[in-house]
């Protein structure tokens, strides 16, 4: 892994594993970072030239002040790409990145491939109460501190099987999380997106989706608990090019609860 100057002035954390191979970049999810793909690249490598990187405010890269939406997220994508001079690629996203690359398709649809979306947001309004809480008035902010307390509650939500939330990457989200700038990018990200009354994205999700007329793989843990599973059906009815994948005992996090059935259902897509 490295650190790299984006054209954009930003500085992000690389992981590419090489090679004269299809690309396929990751795209982690709200307050996560690189590894939490360690379970899937390694399978996903032998077909594919795999790019994962740091999201602006989380992981090693760096805390900008500025608006944490999906808009800003898709041009540090962009800009990823230009700095590496990458012209196309396959991309996988999931929770946040599933949601950063759909609305990179409504910037730059021409550098898109195939999309793996899992477990995406914006496609039904309803999230869990505790991701609403940085939306309330006056004390939103204070609770939505990455404490250690929330990030462990944050973690065990996503989790179907609570065991998967390993001593380890709790330590790894903590110690990023103490990163000064995390707690401001944090509660910006989930702000922009969700309000009292859930998501405030939909509308617009659904209207790039819609136009994302690409090869489109939708993932759901049939336990998830953040983003209900029933929303799969939503984004199938919308993207138009979709097929879908339900993985069972999973919940929001497949490609960390069941890597192997992940990576098998990436690696048939993309090399149909």
């Amino acid at each position: 892994m490295l650190l790299l100057d984006l054209v954009n002035g930003e500085r992000t954390r690389l992981r590419d594993t090489g090679g004269n191979k299809p690309i396929l970049i990751l795209v982690h999810g709200l307050a996560n970072s690189i590894e939490i793909w360690d379970r899937v690249i390694p399978q996903l490598a032998r077909r594919f030239r795999v790019i994962a990187f740091d999201l602006p405010g989380f992981g090693a890269a760096s805390r900008p002040d500025a608006i944490y939406d999906a808009a800003f997220f898709a041009d540090q994508l962009l800009a990823l790409m230009d700095t590496l001079g990458l012209p196309r690629a396959h991309f996988v996203g999931n929770s946040l990145g599933a949601s950063v690359i759909v609305r990179l398709s409504d910037r730059a649809l021409d550098r898109i491939d195939r999309v793996v979306l899992a477990a995406p947001g914006g496609f039904g309004r309803r999230t869990h109460p505790l991701m609403r809480l940085p939306a309330l008035p006056l004390i939103g902010y204070q609770l939505g501190r990455p404490t250690s307390f929330n990030n462990a509650l944050t973690l065990k939500l996503a989790m179907h099987d609570p065991a998967q939330v390993t001593p380890a990457l709790l330590q790894l989200i903590n110690r990023y999380a103490r990163v000064p700038g995390s707690h401001r990018s944090f509660v910006r990200t989930l702000q922009t997106g969700v309000g009292v009354f859930g998501s405030k994205d939909r509308a617009s999700v659904e209207r790039i989706a819609a136009r994302l007329d690409r090869p489109a793989l939708v993932v759901w843990g049939r336990q998830d608990r953040v983003f209900p599973p029933a929303y799969a059906e939503r984004a199938m009815a919308l993207l138009p090019q979709p097929r879908l994948c339900l993985i069972d005992r999973c919940g929001h996090y497949p490609h960390w609860e069941q890597p192997d059935v992940f990576a098998a259902a990436v690696e048939g897509f993309l090399t149909q």
